[in-house]
């Protein structure tokens, strides 16, 4: 009986359309971590300040640990998709067979103000409704769990289609749709809200691709938590740091370097990676062997694509030279060219030279467009082949094999 009704509980409809009104974090807080000066009064306020987010919301549900307990099997390992830096993500199949994704933020022992900024941070993810933002459908903050439940988008990420060998290539119009897709996520971020809201932690592993191979940009805005998570958490992030360092602007580090032109940065830096199909940061070893002394060694050297293009999107033999051999041919040198020069505004050194995100997605549109133009008119001169832009994602599906690995949200 007490499973039947978290099922119904659980599969309860949400009414998006309201909007959300201004509120106050701090009063949807556990009552016995308010401090006891005025507890009474308080208690009141956090009562009626519930019910009045609740009345204008209804878009946010807060489920209870039992509700996700009994949706993930409790956390079982066969529902794990992933692990990032913010902690597992898991599989959850409600009672009416719709699937979600819930993240689990592993938290060290939090202030008051702390948990003010979780909930602050839950309360900006439910009012943000794109179509290429994975949406937050819910949280549980309840016996120290900090739980984000999000809808399910399957298990592929762009890092997965750009760089395993388990997947057949994306060609040059899928690129550039995802590019386009991403472009408008983010400038949504920046543009509607007041502050802009900053993704902070843009990468391929971060955009997901749904069964059309559409664009979902996930863990919009959860980047600031990261110094809330527990220190073995910590110690895991710092190892994922590493790895996509490459995404990193020139000011990272810096005392308010999070800002929308590090998303820019990032976003260019991830153009160069679907052009490239390189990975934004690479180690790379090589056998030296010093045949005076008769002995051999390793010899470690750190690439960045960034700064390794940086001097060669503006010489066209070697812009030739860096684009993936898979969409060779697909583009003439004057696309290639154009292409390059966006590339170029985005991963500006300076910070106040990068353009906003608006005007990248203008500059995509209208590159997207004249490449339709020109294979309107029947291709181009210099004898390239441009790809089928009329092609459906769905079609193009059929390219993809099983992802062979787990890869869901990587934060």
């Amino acid at each position: 009986m007490v499973i039947e009704i978290t099922r119904r509980s659980f599969s309860t409809a949400q009414d998006d359309s309201l909007q959300i009104p201004p509120f106050n974090a701090a009063s949807l807080l556990d009552p016995r971590r308010l401090p006891s000066q005025n507890h009474k009064r308080m208690v009141e306020k956090t009562r009626r300040s519930f019910s009045e987010r609740d009345k204008y919301t209804r878009r946010t549900k807060v489920y209870t640990v039992a509700e996700v307990q009994l949706v993930t099997n409790n956390f079982s390992e066969d529902n794990l998709l992933g692990v990032g830096s913010l902690g597992p993500v898991y599989r959850a199949e409600l009672p009416d067979n719709k699937v979600l994704a819930v993240k689990t933020i592993q938290m060290a022992g939090l202030s008051f103000t702390e948990e003010e900024k979780f909930l602050d941070v839950v309360c900006t993810a439910s009012r943000l409704k794109h179509p290429n933002i994975v949406a937050l459908k819910g949280y549980c903050l309840e016996h120290g769990q900090h739980l984000l439940v999000y809808d399910y988008v399957r298990n592929l990420t762009l890092d997965d289609a750009l760089h395993s060998a388990a997947f057949k290539p994306l060609s040059w119009g899928l690129r550039l749709r995802i590019a386009l897709g991403v472009a408008q996520a983010i400038d949504y971020l920046h543009s509607t809200f007041s502050p802009p809201v900053t993704h902070g932690n843009l990468k391929a592993a971060n955009i997901l691709l749904n069964e059309n191979l559409m664009a979902r940009v996930s863990d919009c805005g959860l980047a600031i938590l990261k110094p809330l998570t527990n220190t073995t958490t910590k110690i895991r992030a710092s190892e994922i740091a590493i790895r996509d360092s490459g995404y990193d602007s020139p000011e990272h580090g810096q005392l308010g370097a999070c800002c929308t032109k590090s998303d820019v940065f990032a976003f260019g830096v991830l153009l160069l990676e679907l052009l490239s199909g390189r990975k934004p940061f690479e180690r790379i070893f090589e056998l030296w062997t010093m045949f005076l002394l008769q002995r051999s060694f390793m010899r470690k050297e750190e690439q960045y694509l960034a700064k390794w293009a940086s001097t060669r999107l503006h010489d066209n033999e070697s812009l030739e030279q860096m684009v993936d051999p898979a969409i060779k041919r697909t583009f003439s040198s004057k696309a290639l060219s154009r292409y390059a020069d966006i590339i170029s505004l985005c991963t500006q050194p300076v910070k106040e030279f990068r353009p906003p995100m608006s005007e990248i997605v203008d500059s995509l549109v209208s590159f997207m467009r004249r490449l339709n133009v020109s294979k309107s008119a029947g291709g181009v001169a210099d004898g390239t082949e441009l790809d089928p832009f009329e092609r459906s994602f769905r079609t193009t599906t059929s390219r993809f094999m099983p992802s062979p690995s787990l890869s869901y949200v990587s934060v």
